[in-house]
């Protein structure tokens, strides 16, 4: 069967959707399915997208060609309507500025099955929760993401008597840089707070330094295993829901290593999440602050919703999985 594929891709190569669009991709090819580079070559389309606005694309597509049309959306494609613009005012002033334009995600606070007229005309969609899957139409399935829990996995326990809190992402207002770095000021003496980004921006380092001048600062890494392992508590305190795939990667990759997460009381990161993590006030450094101080001084309770992230990680969110769902699919159209 031969596919025609729309990928929305982003040239930062470690971000989430396009790391799971190409590896689907490639491991449908090993399967013996073709992608070719002409629509009209092709037996069926498969778009991945990180929003509802290329479903017009895939409509049109499939209704000149008369083939059926798989849609895989990446993104939770909410927002909130207060909330939205004071994110992208303090990114704006305070972090760098962000790959996430301001004006088409605001459109995200109008309710998605308002904005999804033409995805109820697709064929399937595809989307990684059920969080999601209820916001949306009869022809959606879900088919959840997945990370490689052999590489993501617990590594030789660390030791000694400080305790290293990290936060990993973008340096993002989205996804709660700011908050952590607030809280990191009321953190215990013995706590060493770290911070890892996808990319260091000058500015940004300044904003984080003029407010806790002890936090260790680090760029992108080659070995994220060991950078997870070597911490004792993750905190991912976002806030928003988008400006990150539907499941962040981080959150399960953190999971996947067996550590003990700090993250924010949305919806979506609660069903991910299950009793494998300290769920926190959304947009609350003092709230972030007391969770981490609490898990600091209680090394059991970390090793206790260490071993459930892993567990749930495995059961749910591993790689094979996702891929195993996606070669169902294709086989059931192929079939048919």
């Amino acid at each position: 069967m031969k596919i025609y594929c729309n990928l929305d891709v982003d040239t930062r190569n470690f971000e989430g959707r396009t790391q799971l669009a190409k590896k689907i991709v490639s491991y449908l090819q090993e399967q013996g399915f073709q992608f070719v580079k002409e629509a009209q070559e092709a037996d069926m389309f498969h778009f991945h997208s990180s929003g509802v606005g290329d479903s017009y694309q895939a409509y049109k597509l499939g209704k000149k060609f008369g083939k059926p049309v798989i849609y895989s959306l990446y993104s939770n494609a909410t927002t909130s309507l207060v909330r939205h613009p004071i994110n992208f005012l303090v990114q704006k002033i305070f972090l760098q500025k962000t790959a996430t334009k301001f004006l088409p995600s605001y459109s995200a606070a109008v309710p998605l099955q308002w904005r999804a007229f033409f995805l109820k005309k697709l064929n399937t969609i595809i989307v990684p929760s059920h969080y999601l899957k209820d916001k949306l139409f009869e022809n959606t399935r879900v088919i959840p993401f997945g990370i490689d829990t052999e590489k993501f996995k617990p590594l030789s326990p660390k030791s000694g008597k400080i305790i290293k809190v990290a936060y990993f992402g973008h340096a993002s207002v989205f996804k709660g840089l700011n908050d952590f770095v607030l809280a990191s000021k009321k953190f215990s003496d013995r706590i060493e707070t770290h911070i890892f980004m996808t990319e260091r921006f000058e500015k940004v380092d300044r904003y984080i330094k003029k407010r806790n001048d002890k936090i260790k600062i680090q760029g992108f890494i080659e070995d994220i295993v060991q950078a997870y392992n070597d911490m004792d508590i993750i905190v991912l305190p976002y806030r928003m829901e988008i400006g990150t795939v539907a499941t962040p990667l981080v959150l399960l990759e953190a999971m996947a290593c067996g550590k003990a997460i700090v993250t924010t009381n949305f919806e979506f990161l609660r069903k991910v999440v299950g009793n494998a993590a300290k769920i926190v006030k959304k947009f609350s450094p003092s709230s972030i602050a007391k969770a981490v101080n609490a898990l600091a001084e209680n090394e059991e309770e970390r090793k206790e919703l260490g071993l459930k992230a892993r567990i749930r990680a495995v059961e749910r969110y591993s790689a094979q999985k996702m891929l195993e769902g996606y070669l169902l699919l294709y086989k059931e159209y192929e079939k048919n």
